[in-house]
């Protein structure tokens, strides 16, 4: 039977090694992507935090500049109602009197804005904290997750780096002929299996039915011999 003969015997390990080969290869790959992707999540958590900060940081400004403003409008209002004690005409009191009322009603809708952004800075910031504190504990997550990638690759290429040289010492225990059609049958296939048992006269590689000559090539004439349908060298397993 030809999967007892000893050179297809060292064929099928080659072949396992292959397959060992492609998989850790397809699955280093795939490792980048799934990295940047972290990547991307951890940015955009960072952005969060920065956004409930920069939210509680505008506020504060805003509470800042209108402080100021109320200090302006405070000081001018003692300003002119210094001027009042001054002046002797009624129309000049008069006037001071109205431009003060002005400026004291300028000074409690300052006011008003100021306890309004007051109120909102303690909601930003309570947010921010929350924000802070949630949303870090996700990042250090991800960033315990991508480090795990990380070493995962590491230890993926060194595996690579082995079964390189395991496969070259395998290669060497093919015979040439055997090898050259093996090789051939790489080309051709898309993917692995690259040799695939026949199983109620059908190819588990591509699962189509083969025929006669190739299951009478296998059983009796016992040659290497490939899938009518899908071009993978097929045996049989006893």
């Amino acid at each position: 039977m030809l999967s007892n003969n000893s050179d297809f015997k060292a064929l099928l390990l080659l072949h396992g090694r292959d397959r060992r080969f492609s998989k850790l290869l397809q699955e280093e790959s795939q490792l980048p992507t799934e990295i940047d992707r972290i990547d991307s999540r951890i940015l955009k958590e960072k952005k969060s935090v920065e956004l409930a900060l920069s939210e509680w940081k505008e506020l504060e400004a805003q509470n800042n500049s209108l402080e100021k403003e109320i200090i302006s409008v405070t000081d001018l209002i003692h300003r002119q109602k210094s001027k009042q004690l001054q002046v002797k005409k009624n129309e000049e009191y008069t006037a001071l009197e109205n431009e003060i009322e002005v400026l004291k009603n300028n000074q409690n809708k300052l006011e008003d804005q100021q306890i309004d952004v007051l109120l909102k800075i303690d909601d930003a910031r309570e947010v921010a904290k929350i924000a802070e504190e949630k949303i870090s504990l996700k990042i250090l997550d991800f960033e315990k997750q991508r480090e795990s990638l990380v070493g995962h690759s590491k230890e993926l290429r060194k595996e690579i780096e082995i079964l390189e040289d395991e496969i070259s010492e395998a290669r060497k225990s093919v015979l040439p002929s055997i090898i050259y059609n093996y090789d051939r049958v790489k080309k051709v296939v898309s993917r692995p299996p690259f040799l695939a048992p026949v199983e109620d006269q059908k190819c588990t590689g591509c699962n189509l039915r083969v025929s006669n000559e190739v299951v009478s090539s296998i059983l009796v004439e016992q040659k290497l011999t490939t899938c009518d349908q899908c071009g993978r060298i097929v045996y049989v397993e006893r």
